[in-house]
């Protein structure tokens, strides 16, 4: 079934996305409800205190509580323009919010701000992902000349994409991973003389990409250099994989790293478990998860170095409780000031995208 959906939306989502982006989403103020829990047992005097300034300050719904043990730090999304922000009390008489800010009663101005901001940067981030469509649905299935050819060309490319990769990729270096991935195509990988100057036997590749769909693979491996992948038409027919660079590429014929679905039922993400990592690095957590999950993590490390992102120097603070695989995994990103998507390969076999919440400049 994941095969043919995402041939479907390789052939024919881009129809829907062309059309979809003449109507631009609207950004309206948004509704904050705030649901605040203690850090031990709730103080009366603290509540009360932080309650009033909290009504004050124009939030809705506040709820002041003590702690359960399955509390995270969270934003989540109600409805249009609703969001709940759960936030903790520490002992200290200050709130922490998501994004690791802290503030005191005499800010609860500035914390209204932050918030604000925080989901106004959630919204645009969505509101731009909508607009400009998955990558791979524009570079197999626009009418352009990369591959204007008929249909049976289109399925040879769809095919050669969704192969596996079918050898270990973690600890490898770059340069050997892509020179056996291009042996491996069926269509010739054209590269410019210029990626020779970008590899370095140092560089490795950090993920596991051996059962991953060796399209997006390729597009992942080369996205780290700035290199991009655009399907083209030769003269005598068929196709062939040209590697250029990301800067000098149209962005509607590009491959993307796999492509954005609805979120399939992933059981194991709501198993509960105990989670100790309190002063964990956010790398630590992250690579721990992935097995427990046995779900690929790839990463937008383009997006994390332009905003300073480094998950070994992210230290993630989450006291001790019996939390879910997806409260712990979006609480820990979210710290990292990053996000998951899930996506899909040209095989139909899913991954999380791991990208920041704010776009690099």
């Amino acid at each position: 079934m994941f095969f043919e959906k995402v041939k479907s939306l390789l052939f024919r989502l881009i129809v829907f996305l062309g059309i979809f982006c003449f109507f631009p989403l609207s950004l309206k103020a948004a509704s904050i409800r705030l649901e605040i829990f203690c850090d031990g047992q709730l103080q009366p005097l603290d509540a009360q205190e932080w309650g009033r300034a909290l009504n004050s300050a124009g939030f809705q719904g506040v709820q002041i509580r003590g702690g359960d043990g399955s509390d995270v730090l969270d934003i989540y999304e109600l409805g249009p323009d609703t969001y709940r922000v759960s936030g903790m009390l520490m002992k200290n008489s200050q709130i922490l919010l998501p994004g690791n800010a802290r503030f005191s009663v005499g800010r609860v101005r500035e914390m209204k701000s932050y918030l604000e901001e925080q989901i106004l940067l959630m919204r645009e981030t969505q509101t731009s992902e909508i607009g400009s469509g998955s990558s791979i649905e524009n570079g197999l299935t626009k009418e352009s000349e990369s591959i204007s050819g008929d249909r049976s060309d289109r399925e040879f490319l769809f095919q050669d994409l969704a192969e596996s990769v079918g050898f270990r990729t973690q600890g490898v270096s770059r340069k050997k991973v892509l020179q056996k991935l291009s042996k491996n195509f069926r269509a010739e990988i054209r590269f410019p003389k210029s990626i020779r100057n970008m590899f370095d036997e140092s560089d490795l590749v950090t993920e596991e990409l051996e059962d991953v769909a060796r399209g997006t693979a390729l597009v992942y491996v080369l996205r780290y250099l700035g290199y991009c992948v655009i399907p083209e038409r030769a003269e005598t027919g068929g196709y062939f994989l040209k590697v250029v660079s990301a800067a000098k590429s149209d962005p509607d014929k590009i491959l993307s790293v796999g492509y954005s679905v609805e979120d399939p039922s992933i059981s194991k993400l709501h198993e509960r478990f105990q989670a100790n990592v309190d002063g964990v690095s956010a790398s630590v957590i992250l690579e721990s998860l992935q097995k427990r999950l046995e779900i690929p993590f790839l990463f937008d490390f383009n997006s994390m170095a332009g905003l300073g992102i480094e998950l070994e120097k992210v230290i993630i603070q989450q006291k001790p409780a019996k939390i879910s695989y997806r409260q712990l995994l979006d609480a820990v990103l979210y710290q990292a000031r990053m996000k998951r998507e899930v996506r899909m390969d040209e095989a139909g076999k899913v991954f999380f995208w791991m990208t920041t919440i704010r776009k690099a400049e």
